[in-house]
């Protein structure tokens, strides 16, 4: 199940397995912004080891690490992201496209019932 929390949900173990198999796993070596606040972002991001930090203005207002789930309601429904996100050097991170989220949703009836419980909050 997911649990939402603004832009960022947490995923169980049981359903990371499957989204990553969907999606491209990077890990950074170097600190970067993923995306800015006020932007869609271009994918959604799903932290599996690391962290990432949630900045409003240039302030951090969260510190978040692996399980969690970053941007994918703002990138489905073309919502501005209310934070930045900056990824710290030795996170891996596994990108997920529009297009692997709407295979989910198309494909995967256990997995896709709660993508829309988030990409609906």
């Amino acid at each position: 199940m997911f649990k939402v929390n603004q832009m960022v949900s947490t995923v169980e173990n049981e359903y990371i397995q499957r989204l990553t198999q969907m999606g491209e796993v990077v890990t950074y070596t170097v600190a970067a912004d993923l995306f800015y606040e006020g932007q869609i972002p271009v994918v959604a991001y799903l932290i599996l080891d690391g962290h990432v930090h949630l900045l409003k203005g240039k302030k951090i207002k969260d510190t978040i690490g692996g399980g969690h789930l970053v941007g994918a309601r703002e990138l489905m429904n073309n919502i501005n992201a209310k934070m930045s996100a900056q990824i710290m050097p030795k996170t891996k991170v596994c990108f997920l496209s529009k297009s692997d989220i709407q295979e989910i949703l198309d494909n995967d009836d256990q997995t896709s019932e709660h993508l829309e419980e988030l990409l609906n909050a």
